[in-house]
């Protein structure tokens, strides 16, 4: 009798070690269930973080959305969804079976807008559905136009989210700007208007000084953390005509033009190194996902991949499209959307300037630039103004960076 439970035991401890086994080693699973006549389409993947991408529909309603949650890689995470409806705007309030934070999602005349896009545009029918909501406790975007004058800079310090600090180029040096502080960091001697090579890597400023016709030699970096400036000078000189492809991996990609090499930077351990010695392999990133290039592949354009626009059939001439995070970032006209494809089936329309002269993509957050004036777009905040410059009307491009 005992060697029998002794066996069971022993079975029982194999089974849950076998099943915890295989739980570690699901990355990823796509799963459709039914919820209220909601058809659910649950997408959860490991990426550094766990996500679940969620696509929410019935008739011609469609709601999509992206949670960041390590919810043990459970299945079918909504267990209810509550509907509110006021004349053509629609909305819903998915209910999770864990205790994370809930929000809402509206449908206006078929197309997913988001909160601040409703809140923004005055919409009374989300003002009736406010009202209805409040039980959830759902925080809605908000922003706080309290200025004030930094040198020739005004600055909407509230509004900028906690982790964030704004770097801009005033000649010489840079303005460092977050919620809490704004300073000034002197970096050169002299001004520099123009063909500024300068890039943000996590907690870095970083800048290259290319004034001199003999080469590159000092990259400058602000550590915002320390509140220092350092510089890594360069043993061999990189050619005068140089620029940055990009950051990834928290490694800034420059190309030498002129001698046709490509290096990669690690700021923090002050180390360069090319990326083939035997220049036959360069290395760019399209979409996230690192790529090899031949040298004649390479070479036949600049190769940039942070924000590069993306030409794809998809895309119209009036449209620009962006990937970031996992998303497609588009504008049409005066609007900027999101989408998980690139097909933009399933948007959202995020929000809606005027006269935007750039704009640019980092990780969820949106930077915009309109005249002289700086915005920020997230879910959670809105679109928020951050500064405004009378300079940025005549010089912006290169000029200002987000960390």
């Amino acid at each position: 009798m005992k060697s029998k439970i002794k066996t069971i035991f022993i079975l029982l401890i194999v089974i849950i070690v076998f099943y915890y086994g295989f739980k570690l080693l699901i990355v990823e699973h796509n799963f459709s269930y039914k919820i209220n006549n909601y058809k659910i389409d649950e997408h959860f993947y490991i990426d550094g973080n766990h996500y679940y991408d969620l696509i929410i529909s019935k008739k011609k309603e469609n709601y999509t959305y992206t949670i960041k949650e390590n919810l043990h890689k459970q299945k079918r995470i909504i267990k209810d969804i509550k509907t509110y409806k006021s004349n053509n705007l629609i909305c819903i309030v998915p209910i999770y079976k864990n205790e994370i934070n809930t929000n809402i999602y509206c449908d206006l005349d078929n197309t997913q807008v988001s909160n601040d896009y409703l809140i923004k545009t005055k919409n009374e029918d989300f003002k009736k559905i406010k009202n209805k909501i409040k039980k959830h406790n759902i925080k809605l975007p908000s922003s706080n136009n309290t200025k004030k004058k930094y040198k020739k800079l005004t600055i909407y310090n509230k509004n900028i989210i906690e982790d964030d600090t704004y770097y801009i180029w005033n000649y010489k040096g840079i303005y460092v700007l977050n919620k809490d502080n704004n300073k000034y960091q002197k970096i050169l001697d002299y001004d520099l208007y123009d063909n500024i090579m300068s890039c943000v890597v996590d907690r870095y400023y970083v800048l290259f000084e290319n004034t001199n016709v003999s080469g590159i030699e000092n990259i400058y970096y602000y550590d915002s953390i320390k509140n220092k400036l350092n510089v890594f000078k360069l043993k061999e000189k990189i050619a005068k005509d140089s620029y940055i492809n990009g950051v990834a991996d928290n490694l800034i990609y420059v190309t030498d033009r002129k001698n046709k090499k490509e290096y990669t930077i690690n700021i923090k351990k002050k180390k360069i190194q090319e990326v083939d010695q035997d220049q036959t392999s360069y290395i760019k990133y399209e979409k996230g996902k690192k790529k090899n290039l031949s040298k004649s592949d390479f070479l036949i354009k600049d190769q940039y991949f942070n924000n590069e626009f993306i030409k794809d059939k998809k895309v119209t001439n009036n449209e620009e499209l962006i990937y970031s995070d996992k998303n497609y970032y588009y504008r049409e006209d005066n609007k900027i959307y999101r989408s998980l494809n690139i097909n933009k089936s399933k948007s959202t329309l995020l929000f809606e300037l005027d006269d935007i002269k750039e704009w640019k993509v980092i990780k969820d957050e949106i930077i915009v630039l309109v005249d002289d004036t700086i915005y920020s777009y997230r879910d959670d905040t809105g679109l928020r103004k951050i500064l405004r410059s009378n300079e940025l009307k005549y010089n912006y491009k290169n000029i200002y960076n987000v960390g």
